[in-house]
């Protein structure tokens, strides 16, 4: 009973699940679930049942701790019986069981309370069943009783595209059947369980999945959308698979089949993989060295800079709650940014994706500071001004001049050693690295930056900071580049490279599309500015001369003014106002001219040899980045590869993947490149490892 609370109020046992800290649903917690249901049913004084957990949080669904342990297609099947049957008998329960749900109902929470025969939600509630994002499909009848309560064609958008709904959908599609404010949310719940009768079995219903026309449809849809799906992912294939089998075949035949659709997503590498960095993800904030040590909480921040990144990261803080001020050298910049923001925020209450309260709340937590003596509350100040060290220098001065002497100092640098940082500064212990990603209110990732001589008091506040405003913080030692520049910078260069030896621009990028990427890596320089290339490997090249020059591809095409989209050409040609990658005659004429600089005769270079040499040069790197202890492991370096690279979360990282092609292998090939290429293929100690 521990793990239950139970009270019975006018003939309706209230079980209230009490697992903290999240209600996850774990086999001891379903086991004690099933047995207060058996209670309820057997005790003559009560007539109904309500599940509830916290008013803000039900459940965070299904323990996908289970899921890591999964040792064969016996045991995946196994884990799925075992959820199917513990709802299974809550939904075959005489007496009627109603959900009383808050906050995000995800996956195998949705799938408890879609069991119950009615269910009532808080007036936030959102639904989503993200086990596709994971590589698996929900496994505890999720794929049956979704399409029989809201039907096939809504069921299959949040079941196979991952598509999440408010409160208000929910009710107007069936899933829920009433909603009420979270402080009266159980006592509405016990009222519709007094009135509720004979139960409703999801299960037994019908009238949402025996259309053939709408059936028809929704697997169309479903069909269409499978063909953009990588053949890697094999979940929305076998969640669409499931849906029909119980449609077609009936409710038993269907939870059948998701049991065989659980196990064949799990035999995987794709879902191994994606496991591995759910769990790796949740591991960097975890700081042996740092689980002593106590912090203060960081309740007010500010930004100096205003531009592109400052005014992301002030973006950033407020979407996690965090009051900011925000300064400039050029007081426009700022009103600027806090414009920029605003239009932001309101484009998203436009669309429906924020609240207005919650977009009335953000807004007011941004400001613009009157003189860098406005920053004197501040807990922490992040300088986020343009690379150079005099600059970021002289912001550090005027900051220890105005900032309480336990406040901390961040810098966004995303190459600078933080020991070029700090010379001059009278208590450098509290400078820390605080590197967000373009664009900051977006990418998940920050790197926490410590040099030998940061406080560890700096460092957990920091890394607390970061989690606070739900972003993924991992943990870098000082070294320039730190971990995805490191690696960043040398893909970019090789993909320049390639260009020389005969490669076409559209061929690199489509390779690594194909391996994976959200885009080629010479689309996403245009993108970001390969003046912004140039100006970073100068740093990089001084202190790793192994990395070898720039090509004079990419200096060239700076040097006449295409830096990118924002100049409307760069590798590519980009008409005004639209960001379509087309084919550019200039560039094609200046590589002709680079490569007869350097007497090199195009050859043809086929995709196996783009995607080796772009992915196994990060390989390359990664060695070093671990041997230097500049990650603290590998699961770190994946971390950071796929939320600030984009290196495919389904191959788990560049080190995970290069672990699945086997590290002797891995050797070899960087051994061939290396005397193909020269010595910036050559690895560091990682490959000596077994």
């Amino acid at each position: 009973m521990g793990m239950i609370a139970c009270e019975i109020s006018d003939g309706v046992a209230v079980l209230r699940m009490d697992a903290p800290p999240l209600n996850t649903l774990s086999l001891e917690l379903l086991d004690a679930l099933r047995g207060a249901v058996r209670r309820a049913n057997d005790d003559a004084a009560v007539s109904a049942i309500v599940v509830t957990g916290r008013p803000d949080h039900f459940s965070a669904g299904a323990d996908v701790g289970l899921f890591e342990r999964i040792g064969g297609e016996a045991d995946a099947v196994r884990i799925s019986r075992v959820f199917q049957e513990a709802f299974g008998e809550i939904e075959a329960s005489g007496k009627p069981v109603v959900a009383a749900v808050g906050g995000r109902m995800m996956g195998g929470a949705l799938e408890l309370a879609m069991a119950c025969h009615a269910r009532v939600c808080a007036d936030d509630s959102r639904f989503s069943m993200p086990e596709v994002n994971l590589g698996f499909n929900p496994g505890a009848g999720g794929t049956q009783r979704l399409p029989r309560l809201i039907g096939p064609g809504p069921a299959l958008k949040m079941l196979v595209a991952g598509e999440a709904i408010d409160a208000a959908e929910a009710l107007r599609l069936g899933l829920v059947d009433g909603i009420a404010p979270a402080d009266s949310l159980v006592e509405r719940a016990c009222a519709l369980a007094r009135g509720a009768g004979e139960p409703a079995r999801t299960g037994c219903r019908a009238d949402k999945v025996s259309d053939p026309a709408a059936n028809a449809g929704a697997f169309a849809w479903a069909e269409e959308y499978l063909g953009g799906v990588r053949p890697e992912l094999v979940a929305p294939r076998e969640i669409a698979g499931a849906v029909r089998a119980g449609i077609e075949r009936g409710f038993e035949a269907g939870l059948e089949g998701e049991q065989g659709a659980f196990a064949r997503c799990m035999a995987t590498r794709a879902t191994r993989n994606k496991i591995y960095l759910f769990f790796a993800t949740r591991q960097t904030a975890k700081i042996p060295e740092l689980s002593g040590v106590k912090h203060g909480k960081i309740k007010r921040a500010a930004v100096v800079g205003a531009g592109s990144m400052g005014t992301g990261i002030a973006h950033a803080l407020i979407m996690g709650g965090v009051p900011v001020s925000v300064i400039d050298e050029n007081e426009g910049a700022v009103a600027t940014a806090i414009g920029r923001i605003t239009k932001s925020v309101e484009e998203r209450v436009a669309k429906g994706k924020m609240a207005p309260g919650r977009a009335k709340g953000m807004l007011e937590l941004i400001r613009a500071a009157e003189g860098w003596g406005a920053l004197a509350d501040a807990d922490i100040v992040i300088e986020a001004v343009f690379e150079d060290v005099s600059a970021k220098r002289g912001v550090f001065a005027r900051l220890e001049e105005v900032c309480r002497e336990d406040a901390i100092l961040a810098t966004n640098t995303s190459t600078i050693s933080l020991d070029a940082l700090v010379q001059g500064m009278r208590r450098p212990e509290r400078l820390v690295g605080m590197h967000f990603f373009n664009p900051a209110q977006r990418m998940p990732l920050v790197e926490v930056i410590r040099r030998s001589g940061t406080a560890p008091e700096a460092i957990a506040a920091t890394i607390a900071l970061a989690r606070g405003i739900r972003k993924t913080p991992v943990l870098c030692d000082n070294r320039e580049g730190f971990i995805v520049n490191r690696l960043f910078i040398p893909y970019l260069k090789e993909a320049f490279y390639l260009l020389e030896d005969g490669a076409e621009p559209e061929a690199i990028d489509a390779a690594m599309v194909d391996f994976g990427f959200p885009m080629g890596p010479l689309t996403l320089i245009d993108m970001a500015g390969i003046d912004i290339l140039v100006a970073t490997d100068r740093v990089m090249r001084q202190v790793f001369p192994r990395h070898g020059d720039l090509s004079a591809i990419a200096t060239r095409l700076v040097e006449g003014g295409h830096f990118g989209q924002k100049a409307g050409a760069g590798v590519y040609k980009y008409e005004k106002g639209a960001y379509t990658p087309r084919s550019n005659e200039d560039t094609r004429r200046l590589v002709a001219e680079v490569r007869s600089g350097l007497n090199r005769m195009p050859r043809k270079v086929e995709n196996d040899e783009i995607r080796e040499r772009l992915v196994l040069r990060m390989v390359a790197e990664a060695s070093y980045v671990l041997g230097e202890g500049v990650a603290r492991g590998e699961s770190d370096l994946d971390v950071a590869t796929v939320l600030g690279i984009g290196f495919p979360d389904f191959r788990g990282g560049v080190m995970r993947h290069a672990r699945d092609l086997g590290l002797d292998a891995v050797r070899r090939r960087l051994a061939d490149l290396a005397a193909r290429f020269g010595e910036r293929f050559q690895p560091g100690e990682f490959a000596n490892q077994n």
